[in-house]
């Protein structure tokens, strides 16, 4: 009996192994994905980048919410030099749809060494049926290029709970909401802030902001969604508008926040 037991704890430990590395495995394929478009930047263009790795219809915001492989495939050649890296990145428990994040940097050409533009990138990417990576939707937060600093990739570790499915109703009516439901590990992005854990920052009065929502997707296990529209941002007497772009990730029971971004709108 004691035998059995110990077999039967052996075959139970080996799968858990198993499982652990094939999340690991489908994980670290997503960050290479990231790794490898920023590398075709780098190498062909930002625009070829772009329309290789988004999906057919893959949303950029331009500032509205827009069609990245068109945008970019009729865009005007540049000579522009961006690239990028994941800092972070999360995946699905179904292994073929995450997020991943990180700073980016803009040059004029590819031989200046003066750094024009920066920010940090938010991409939600789903697997496609060839079983390669490409991007849903992208949304970059801007902010002075002095604020760059080189950041250690670090990706989510297992969840602790088991594993629940939300519903499209319920995260379409949290999206609005004027609290929102953030957790300590919430990433926040505004404009020209380096991004911060909501634990570890402070953000606007919930009251002050509006949203009206324009889209959504939810992962196959219904465990991990974005959402994405329009908002106003009261500041005193003045408003601001722009997109924000939100990843979502069911925690103990509740769609939770993953990342909050917002983009005032270029004037």
């Amino acid at each position: 009996m004691k035998i059995t037991t110990f077999f039967l704890l052996a075959l139970w430990l080996c799968a858990l192994q198993g499982t652990n590395t094939t999340r690991e495995q489908a994980l670290e394929s997503l960050a290479n994905a990231e790794r490898d478009f920023s590398a075709t930047s780098q190498a062909e263009g930002l625009h070829q980048a772009f329309v290789a790795y988004m999906a057919d219809d893959g949303l950029v915001f331009a500032p509205a919410p827009t069609n990245g492989k068109k945008l970019h495939a009729t865009a005007p050649p540049s000579t522009a030099l961006l690239t990028w890296y994941p800092a972070y990145a999360d995946i699905s428990s179904s292994l073929d749809w995450g997020f991943t994040t990180g700073p980016y940097q803009l040059k004029a050409t590819p031989t200046d060494d003066k750094i024009v533009g920066a920010g940090f990138y938010l991409s939600v990417w789903r697997k496609q049926p060839d079983g390669q990576w490409k991007v849903a939707i992208d949304m970059g937060n801007s902010f002075s290029p002095n604020l760059l600093k080189t950041e250690t990739y670090k990706p989510a570790a297992p969840g602790a709970s088991s594993i629940s499915k939300g519903t499209q109703e319920n995260l379409l009516a949290k999206d609005v909401q004027k609290v929102q439901p953030y957790d300590a590990e919430t990433i926040i992005y505004r404009h020209e802030e380096y991004p911060h854990k909501y634990k570890n920052g402070t953000i606007e009065p919930a009251a002050s902001i509006t949203y009206t929502n324009l889209g959504h997707e939810l992962s196959p296990a219904e465990d991990m969604a974005y959402t994405y529209g329009s908002y106003t941002h009261n500041v005193g007497e003045k408003a601001e508008k722009g997109h924000y772009l939100k990843v979502w990730k069911m925690l103990d029971g509740q769609w939770k926040l993953a990342a909050h971004n917002l983009v005032p709108d270029r004037k």
